[in-house]
């Protein structure tokens, strides 16, 4: 999120009236609404596989739980009357509490209000806990109330209903004022008394209702949601193409993506037309030519309208919509990530071949890798390639899972790549960050790309703790893993009659030696890493699959510049640890800025290592008393470092990219 100075598929959830009915309204033929798929895509649009909904899958004690736990915490500590205060003065409306602090407070108010009902909505899916049906059941009649407010104040703005300007009187007026009279400078970015970006804000809002009626069945959020929609719905008729587009400069959030969304729940023609006005043609129509336009532009300004072409894709069958979506998603996740799968840095596309360049204190924004993820989501359902899923577990593992403060359950924004620094981690009332609010969603919904299906197939992705209830094939399949924590993987079938199907495998292509494997005791040949393997049978009630994955050390070096590189444990990325030095109370917490703590002094870390093309296992070996230790024994210069899986680093310095000094062993750090 820049400042002033599926992917969740189609899910139409079974508990969701009149889903049946909505299939009917439709113009074209849709996918018919079945338990197995829980995804409304266009019948002409071909499809790999589907995600599960999440509503199929449990998350099980592991690393993974252990994040979704604190987050389900966090969820359930908030106080609704703050979330509700910006939409209650922007109506006129008493309020009972004061906003949330630090940008709930400025520019953004409102948008953490659509982050928790993304974040309760996907938690509840696949938990079920009451507790946050009792939250969102009283957000939803008081953002109601607002939203009838302020369509009696103004009928130009009925069905508004966000918290934007922070209760700044005339805000509506001034806006369609400045319409009226196409004032360019006025729209550019949508920008009017110190406004922020409005439409992230809009579409953060829009998203949560979206979220709570399909994951929750909520109606009166349908409601709103479709208000909310027939008053964006003015800004194409009030604006001509050129001020449109001028409009749409600014960050947007996925409004191109929402919309179609509300296209889909709906079957109204004229809100798919309404999605496609909101395409920024300037950033999306080179990615259908396959034009690479992404140096120095902001990225999760641009993510997000990619996903929202991915989105309208499946639900128009044009071919160049996936096209540029396609494109994107292959430069930025082969040419434009760091090791960990992150990207971008002081929140821009850097060009391809820099990022030896792009180590700093402000790389990879949290919220950059929760929308690219989302855009992986979709990549992986249309071509169903073991790429993919590589990048997912990589991000996942290393960005996401590392993300949280495993002390508080809070945030970071960005994740540093400075030799030295540190994670800074958000507070829950006073910092409400963009990365906050994606950060919510990220730990509600670890049930996502795990499984996939299509038929009688099983893509098994990620190796993560969790139980699948596929539904078409009455079986429930559970996952007991430590994973990333441990390598091994107990698959337990549980069939309420047999079921013939294929479970398909993913051999990781960092599993050297092949990964081990055994059906009921018996060993079966896992075949060649990098590939899936596919286990074809009728299963029974009682079958186990037992995995044994191998994690080995390895170098991974930077394609334009060897000498920088990264090291890594099958998946996992380590980061060299130094301690806390000069890291004094109460850093690594920030209230307000993001960047609040990156000008504290660094001291001089090691670095630079002197490997040449030796094998990592040579020169790093493994603590033996403390596991998921490791210390480099010879290479250090000026001294051998101690290295922990990135994502556990939470609070002390770090290291994660390195310098290879093989050609000059005594040059000191």
């Amino acid at each position: 999120m820049s400042i002033p100075t599926t992917s969740r598929r189609r899910v139409l959830l079974g508990a969701v009236a009149g889903t049946a009915a909505l299939a009917t309204r439709r113009s074209w033929a849709i996918v018919p609404q079945q338990a197995q798929t829980g995804v409304t895509v266009r019948a002409d649009v071909p499809m790999a596989c589907y995600a599960f909904d999440l509503a199929d899958v449990n998350m099980l004690p592991g690393p993974f739980w252990d994040n979704m736990m604190r987050d389900l915490h966090y969820l359930l500590s908030f106080d609704c009357d703050r979330l509700l205060a910006p939409f209650q003065k922007v109506a006129g409306l008493p309020t009972r509490a004061p906003n949330l602090g630090g940008w709930e407070s400025e520019g953004l108010a409102s948008h953490y209000c659509g982050h928790f009902m993304s974040a309760a909505a996907m938690m509840y899916a696949h938990t079920r806990d009451p507790r946050l049906a009792v939250k969102i059941d009283y957000l939803l009649p008081r953002l109601a109330e607002c939203q009838r407010a302020n369509g009696r104040e103004d009928r130009e703005f009925a069905g508004y209903c966000a918290g934007i300007p922070n209760g700044q009187a005339g805000f509506k007026r001034a806006l369609l004022k400045e319409i009226d009279v196409g004032d360019p400078d006025a729209l550019y970015s949508f920008d009017l008394n110190g406004l922020w970006s409005p439409w992230y804000t809009v579409h953060k809002i829009m998203a949560g209702l979206r979220d709570v009626y399909l994951h929750m069945g909520r109606t009166q959020a349908k409601r709103i949601l479709v208000g909310m929609t027939e008053w964006a719905a003015q800004f194409p008729r009030r604006l001509n193409s050129a001020q449109m587009q001028k409009m749409l400069i600014s960050e947007q959030g996925g409004m191109n993506e929402v919309l179609a969304d509300v296209y889909a729940i709906t079957g109204n023609e004229a809100y798919l037309t309404l999605a496609q006005q909101f395409n920024e043609h300037s950033q999306l129509d080179p990615l259908m030519r396959r034009q690479d336009i992404l140096n120095g532009v902001h990225s999760n300004q641009y993510i997000p309208r990619v996903i929202g072409l991915a989105t309208q894709y499946e639900l128009t069958g044009k071919r160049d919509y996936r096209t540029g979506a396609e494109f994107f998603w292959e430069n930025v996740s082969r040419e434009r990530s760091y090791a960990f799968g992150g990207n971008g840095n002081h929140e821009d596309f850097f060009p391809i071949g820099d990022t030896w360049q792009q180590l700093s204190v402000s790389s990879a924004e949290s919220c950059c890798t929760y929308n690219i993820l989302k855009l992986t989501n979709h990549y992986f359902c249309w071509n169903a390639l073991m790429e993919a899923a590589d990048f997912y577990e990589r991000a996942l593992v290393n960005h996401i899972l590392g993300s949280q403060d495993p002390a508080t359950g809070m945030m970071t924004y960005y994740l540093s790549m400075e030799p030295g620094h540190f994670k800074t981690f958000s507070t829950p009332w006073n910092s409400c960050w963009c990365c906050c609010g994606t950060g919510m969603e990220n730990h509600a919904k670890y049930a996502r790309g795990i499984y996939y299906h299509q038929g009688d197939t099983l893509w098994v992705n990620l190796y993560i703790a969790s139980q699948l209830h596929w539904q078409h094939k009455s079986l429930t399949i559970r996952q007991r893993t430590a994973f990333p924590n441990g390598t091994s993987v107990r698959m337990e079938i549980s069939a309420a009659r047999p079921a013939q199907a294929t479970i398909r495998l993913r051999h990781p292509y960092w599993s050297t030696p092949a990964m081990e494997l055994r059906l009921n005791g018996t060993r079966v040949d896992a075949g060649l890493p990098g590939r899936f393997l596919d286990l074809t049978r009728e299963w029974h009630d009682g079958d186990v699959i037992e995995i044994e994955l191998s994690m080995p050390l390895r170098i991974e070096r930077m394609a334009h510049h060897p000498s920088t590189f990264a090291i890594l444990a099958g998946p996992t990325v380590l980061a060299a640890v130094f301690g806390d030095a000069l890291m004094n109370p109460p850093i690594p917490y920030a209230d307000g800025d993001q960047l609040e703590w990156a000008k504290v002094p660094d001291p001089p870390v090691v670095h630079r290592l002197a490997v040449g093309q030796r094998p990592a296992e040579s020169w790093v070996k493994p603590d033996p008393l403390q596991p998921l230790v490791w210390h480099t024994h010879g290479v250090g210069r000026p001294t051998d470092v101690r290295l922990v899986p990135y994502y556990r680093v939470a609070h002390e310095r770090y290291a994660v990219y390195f310098v290879d000094v093989a050609d000059a062993p005594n040059q000191a750090t």
